[in-house]
């Protein structure tokens, strides 16, 4: 077995890999390399494990994230929720294990030669025990239905009646495809407004024009409006019959008209109509509030693993370093009007 690296003329064997993977998941499309280079213009390493006949047998992708406040980091997958190594499925628990050992000894020896302060994965499986593992986030998944109607019932008392008021209030919503230039604008005049309040910056436009672009089939807008005007939209993303909102805000006008929860049952009945088998609800914070909205739909929860390895003895996350966190207070004072300029300047050097 030796490791190469995947360049833009491997497209073909790395997606052929891929479709081999029970294991891959949306952050192993090969897209998201072209994406991130042209919006923010990182470079990307993909690796691959291969056989002595040339065959690939698993692969890790890797971005290099440069950023004057977090340093240079190694990440896998940066901006969305999974990465790691994904495995060819007649691989052995063995093989899959030495695989692994001989990706990750590459990507640290890798993670050396760019200078990069940490190696970060996230995976929906242990990593390799010389990363430190943070368990704070989990996914939550939620199994579908093959009805709306029967999606319906199945849902908490408290949740369906928050469904039926925002109905009661006037909300609707509406699906668009990902080329409708003027719901392009609303996602991300909400989306930027909503991430200013959370006190996080916002991706640029170009990041979310690229990825609605070379995703095109897999993408939809969500809208939802009261009175005609938009208070939620969403990105809904599909992949292997698992439908998620990896992007969506909401304006302080949908709170008292419950416009998230309208957001998310439309999300929910598209994937049913769409005939997907899991909705999901992405990775959060045990306890935060965001993941306690999650939680009150009735999914699964589901440990995911985000494992770091440090270049520096003592190094900390940086979203444990204090003037970082005060620096989220902060964010949430600056114009919104300054808060979009600024704002992807910043963002695109946060992995998260």
């Amino acid at each position: 077995m030796r490791i190469v690296m995947y360049h833009a003329d491997s497209r073909g064997r790395w997606n052929e890999l891929c479709d081999s993977a029970a294991d891959a998941t949306d952050g192993h499309l090969w897209q998201w390399r072209e994406i991130i280079a042209t919006s923010y213009g990182f470079t990307s390493f993909y690796l691959v494990a291969e056989e002595p006949n040339g065959s690939p047998i698993a692969a890790l992708p890797l971005v290099k994230i440069r950023s004057r406040l977090y340093g240079t980091e190694l990440a896998s997958m940066p901006y969305i929720d999974y990465g790691g190594i994904c495995h060819h499925d007649s691989l052995t628990t063995k093989e899959r294990e030495r695989c692994d050992r001989s990706l990750f000894n590459y990507a640290l020896q890798l993670g050396k030669a760019v200078r990069a302060k940490r190696l970060h994965v996230r995976n929906l499986e242990l990593a390799d025990p010389r990363f430190e593992v943070s368990t704070e986030k989990v996914t939550q998944h939620l199994g579908l239905a093959t009805s709306v109607q029967d999606q319906f019932k199945r849902l908490p008392a408290e949740r369906r009646n928050r469904i039926r008021r925002s109905e009661r209030m006037g909300l609707t919503h509406e699906l668009h495809p990902a080329d409708d230039e003027r719901i392009f604008d609303e996602f991300c005049d909400i989306y930027s407004a909503n991430m200013s309040d959370l006190g996080s910056p916002t991706h640029s436009r170009e990041f979310f024009r690229q990825t609605t672009s070379r995703f095109r089939d897999r993408i939809s807008f969500i809208v939802i409006r009261h009175r005609g005007a938009a208070v939620a939209a969403a990105i809904a993303f599909e992949f292997r019959g698992m439908l998620s909102l990896p992007w969506s805000g909401a304006t302080l006008d949908a709170r008292p008209v419950y416009g998230s929860n309208a957001l998310y049952w439309s999300a929910i009945s598209l994937a049913i109509e769409r005939g997907c088998h899991t909705f999901d609800f992405g990775r959060s914070s045990i306890g935060s509030g965001i993941f306690e909205f999650k939680r009150q739909w009735g999914p699964a929860a589901r440990q995911t693993y985000w494992s770091t390895y440090y270049y520096r003895a003592g190094a900390k996350a940086p979203r444990q370093r204090r003037e970082l966190q005060m620096a989220t207070v902060l964010w949430r004072r600056v114009p919104l009007a300054l808060a979009r300029a600024v704002g992807p300047t910043l963002r695109k050097g946060i992995s998260n």
